[in-house]
């Protein structure tokens, strides 16, 4: 149990960020965001309570917006791990890059909101058939989260932000 809070503490930054790349990108797509719960314990972390997207890239960006986010700042993060290592920033980059990219993996709720609006969106515009690919790779990304996926993804960010950013 002890754990359980210490984990969520530690990367509550990530979900925070993951919550908030959602809302940014209804706010860009024009969709009206209703509630924001950025961090709570328990088996839903937090979550936005949007309209359902009136055009399929709306959806696209909104559910696959952490994905974006999270990668792009954990990246930067890492890349700012720099000697002396004695000091505390560098280290305080690698706790928020290890946070953030933890949390970068879209949930199965966007995976399941993705699939349904290219479901209702496909006979009015055939070209959503793109969008399919990415729920399956959501779905098994998911799956494998259960593997602790996540970690080695995290690890591979490390070493590509570390070493060649």
């Amino acid at each position: 149990m002890f754990f359980y809070y210490f984990y969520n503490l530690l990367t509550s930054p990530g979900v925070m960020m993951h919550e908030l790349s959602h809302a940014f990108f209804c706010v860009m797509a024009g969709v009206k965001i209703h509630k924001i719960k950025l961090f709570q314990f328990g088996r839903l972390a937090g979550y936005v309570e949007h309209d359902e997207p009136q055009k399929f890239y709306q959806g696209f960006f909104v559910s696959l917006g952490p994905l974006f986010i999270n990668t792009l700042f954990t990246l930067f993060a890492f890349s700012q791990f720099r000697e002396p290592f004695m000091r505390l920033q560098p280290w305080v980059w690698v706790w928020l890059g290890f946070a953030a990219g933890m949390h970068a993996i879209p949930s199965t709720q966007d995976a399941k909101s993705l699939f349904g609006l290219a479901n209702r969106r496909f006979w009015r515009n055939p070209l959503v058939i793109i969008g399919y690919p990415f729920v399956l790779a959501l779905y098994i990304l998911n799956f494998l989260k259960r593997l602790h996926i996540d970690i080695i993804f995290v690890g591979a960010l490390f070493w590509l932000g570390r070493f060649y950013l």
